[in-house]
């Protein structure tokens, strides 16, 4: 299941398509609705039922794999592939099925969904995800009694200066 480039809708099984010389993965019924022509046509696998052992398994957090996360320039980089194009926030609209306004929210700073994030990096060929770089985390002293109190973050926040 996956997101139809052309309308949105979330979880519905795509197919790629050619709108206007540009390749989407569109559902069912932007296909039929529009006449679209598709390109291709995912084969469902088939599934193969295995006995339940009566072993368990154990699973391990994975603490060195790194996640992507947005860039924190990622409404610069839209920007400046977007102008780079030669396209208006307009007609970036009409070529991603997005509205003008989530456009410039988006080229303002303000961050959208994930995968409009990637309907737009895909639509300009430039990356907006990077590896996250977490920070180290820090244990805070506080009396075992009690947890940590705003007032106890203010303190160590003032102490700091």
């Amino acid at each position: 299941m996956a997101t139809c480039e052309m309308c949105g809708t979330d979880r519905v099984t795509t197919f790629l398509s050619e709108i206007s010389g540009a390749r989407l993965r569109c559902c069912s019924r932007c296909i039929e609705s529009n006449n679209l022509t598709v390109l291709e046509r995912r084969v469902p696998s088939q599934t193969v039922t295995r006995p339940v052992s009566s072993k368990t398994k154990t699973y391990t957090k994975n603490i060195g794999k790194m996640e992507k996360e947005v860039a924190r320039d990622f409404h610069i980089r839209i920007k400046n592939a977007r102008e780079g194009k030669g396209w208006s926030a307009r007609e970036m609209g009409k070529r991603l099925n997005l509205r003008l306004n989530d456009i410039q929210k988006t080229e303002a700073g303000v961050r959208p969904a994930d995968n409009i994030l990637e309907k737009i990096a895909k639509a300009l060929d430039i990356s907006l995800f990077e590896e996250n770089v977490s920070e180290p985390e820090r244990t805070i002293k506080t009396p075992s009694s009690r947890s940590m109190t705003i007032g106890d973050a203010l303190d160590e926040f003032l102490a700091k200066e």
